[in-house]
């Protein structure tokens, strides 16, 4: 019942008088969509950025069918997303380029801001609120020369919507399959649609599901339980547009999310996990006399707990055991760059600082045990690039420097367990530094087609929990390796764009890439891994992408508007050295398929919009040795979305959109090899109801 009256709020509200006329915001972003800011950190066509840059506008995001950001990345050629339990997953990946399951090697950015962790290196997608996205743009290969740490296989900048109106609103209700039921509001104030203005935006979301049953029936015990979900996420933005070319912003974000993991003995909710996310940035970005600058603060404060309990003997209560964890994780930086044109040359240099905090704490709610990890890393980068156009703009280089610098201190474990008291240690501080240059070049031969060469070097310092950090993880446990040191990559890429006709689009990209001193989970005895470095690591990857509207020049109304596309993505990533273990020489990296392709439709009409579209992600091994028994096996989906805004009932009809998403259509139940005991969710349906005003 509950879920029914939030729905006729939802209509409620959309059936109040419009508060501003004309388009809304996010409405016009295709006009912007040729615009990208990541790719050099200054803004300017798309086309002419020498390398693969990708742009999802607002408009293509709310045409999928999906239900969370990194969903949406999934359709990107060369981009391999995991989230096993769909929106369920209390923690998703994504990588880019064949650079194996670590998020870590992507760096991942909020309007400019960094979110992969410094401790983990992973992001928390679940608390991107869709609704606050205005497009995101995808830079792929090496990036470190403007971005340093975490840019290995490149960077997805999610920039979010800022008021353009004097008043706009906008509300939806979903309720999808196991009771899943999402909620979001918008409200957006600005005191004038003139340049020089003040705004205001703040945005909720509140999401819930009881869950599903992802334990398999033959391994059930009285004790399984629905791996449910609960999260909720508050921004809120304030800023002043100073003028046409100045503006001063302010971003606060308050996320709180808890997943169960799906077995409950004595604890509250039982085997769960939980984040609590406070955020906050400040950004100043401003042009004058051909000088354009930005100034970027943030800080942003993870509170991560855990409940973990277990019974190895059910008619024993002794034999009953429950382990909590908690850890802080604090992220500060400013970034900061400037930049200038002269002629035909466009300069930028910058500074960046960051510093991250991991402070970590197990303890025994059965036995008095107890382990804690601290440590810190500090980093700072300073950068000079510039673009030369020649030929009319037909011939585009750009070349690019960054010297970083970063250390890690104050790192050390202690615990009371016995068998791991061995690793109880302060452990000294380590410094590594290094220069990361870039250089590509992109020539115009026609209007309609044009080639690109680039060579791009990144590389990432180690992540603190796999230098300090002794305990459990997925499959097994893992051990600390405080002589870890950073690894670098050299990729070497070309590609083409070409329109030969103006109803069909094709692009093309393959690379190269070495990798040394690779970072890899190596197993040092059974069930118990160390991140290690492991040598040289090789990867020839190919992406192709198409688009073709067959109907566009057909006198044929209804189907003017009628898209196919598809890509291929090929990436081969093995171990091409690694002397202290020849065994793994010639092995495929783990969590990289070697083939994967999207292919489906985009139908807009006047009747009901459709999109259709099939995934198929090939095989892929679970584990450092290429073992048969860690074979994750390829897989197809089949995702669809049907949308109609309701303006043919006339009056406020033309506030509302409903909308019917599937995922995963077919059912099919695959297993997922980080935890082969689980089962995804299978087939996923979502009726949505939105409306704004």
């Amino acid at each position: 019942m509950k879920r029914f009256m939030v729905m006729a709020f939802v209509a409620g509200l959309c059936l109040t008088p419009s508060l501003s006329a004309g388009q809304q915001s996010g409405e016009a972003d295709t006009q912007m969509s040729d615009m990208v800011v990541t790719a050099t950190r200054t803004e300017q066509p798309m086309k002419d950025v020498p390398g693969r840059v990708v742009v999802i506008t607002r408009r293509e995001l709310k045409e999928m069918p999906v239900q969370t950001v990194d969903e949406a990345l999934s359709y990107v050629s060369g981009a391999h997303v995991y989230r096993p339990s769909g929106v369920f997953s209390f923690k998703a990946v994504v990588s880019l380029r064949g650079l194996g399951n670590e998020q870590g090697r992507t760096l991942v950015l909020i309007d400019g801001v960094p979110q992969n962790s410094s401790d983990m290196g992973d992001v928390n997608w679940n608390r991107i609120n869709l609704e606050d996205i205005k497009r995101i743009e995808i830079l792929k290969g090496p990036a470190a020369s403007i971005y340093g740490n975490n840019a290995m296989g490149g960077v997805i900048n999610i920039i979010t919507e800022k008021p353009t109106k004097i008043a706009s609103a906008s509300a939806s209700t979903t309720y999808g399959t196991y009771d899943d039921w999402q909620v979001r509001g918008v409200a957006a104030l600005r005191t004038s649609e003139e340049p020089k203005a003040l705004y205001l935006r703040a945005s909720a979301r509140y999401h819930n599901s009881p869950g599903y049953m992802a334990t398999p029936s033959d391994e059930q015990t009285p004790f399984s339980v629905n791996s449910f979900i609960r999260e909720k996420t508050l921004n809120i933005k304030a800023g002043w547009d100073i003028n046409e070319s100045n503006n001063l912003e302010f971003q606060y974000t308050k996320d709180n999310q808890k997943a169960g993991e799906g077995t409950e003995y004595f604890a509250y909710d039982g085997k769960n996990r939980g984040y609590d996310t406070d955020a906050w940035q400040g950004k100043f970005t401003g042009s004058w006399g051909g000088w354009s600058a930005m100034v970027n603060a943030y800080f942003q404060d993870v509170h991560y707990d855990r409940t973990n309990e277990s019974w190895s003997d059910y008619t024993n209560i002794d034999a009953y055991s429950r382990t909590d964890s908690k850890v802080d994780r604090k992220n500060y930086g400013l970034l900061t760059n400037l930049s200038k044109v002269v002629g035909f040359n466009t300069f930028t240099v910058g500074f960046d600082y960051r510093l991250g905090i991991m402070d970590g704490t197990d303890y025994g709610r059965t036995d008095p045990i107890f382990a804690t990890d601290y440590g810190k890393i500090r980093s700072y980068g300073i950068f000079g690039q510039d673009q030369l156009k020649f030929l009319d703009d037909k011939l585009i280089f750009l070349a690019g420097l960054r010297y970083d610098n970063a250390t890690t201190f104050d790192g050390h474990y202690d615990t009371n367990i016995a068998k791991l008291s061995k690793y109880t240690e302060y452990y000294p501080d380590h410094t590594w530094d290094d220069w990361s240059p870039r250089a590509s070049v992109k020539y115009f031969f026609l209007d309609n087609l044009s080639a690109y060469l680039s060579y791009g070097h990144a590389f990432r310092a180690p992540l603190l929990d796999d230098m300090y950090r002794t305990g459990k993880m997925k499959g097994g446990s893992k051990i600390s390796n405080p002589s870890l040191g950073p690894e670098k990559l050299d990729t070497y890429e070309v590609g083409s764009d070409w329109q030969p006709l103006e109803n069909v689009r094709l692009s093309g990209s393959g690379y190269f890439s070495v990798g040394r001193d690779f970072q890899s989970y190596v197993t040092v005895l059974p069930g118990i891994f160390q991140k290690q470095n492991i040598g040289e690591v090789q990867i020839w990857g190919m992406e192709l992408n198409g688009e073709w509207d067959p109907f566009k020049f057909q006198d044929i109304d209804v189907l003017k508007r009628f898209t196919l596309f598809a890509n291929y993505t090929f990436n081969d990533s093995r171990v091409a050295d690694f002397p202290g273990r020849p065994d793994l020489v010639g092995k495929l990296l783990p969590y990289v398929p070697q083939n994967s392709f999207n292919g489906g439709f985009n139908w807009l009409n006047k009747y009901v919009n459709a999109k259709f579209a099939v995934q198929y992600v090939g095989l892929m091994y679970g584990d450092d040795l290429n073992t048969d028994a860690n074979i994750i096996p390829p897989h197809a989906l089949v995702n669809a979305k049907l949308w109609r805004n309701l303006d043919f009932l006339g009056g406020y009809g033309k506030n509302f959109t409903v909308s019917l998403s599937g995922e995963n259509l077919l059912d099919h139940q695959y297993v997922d090899a980080h935890n082969p005991n689980t089962l995804n969710p299978g087939r996923m349906l979502f009726m949505e109801l939105s409306c704004k005003f």
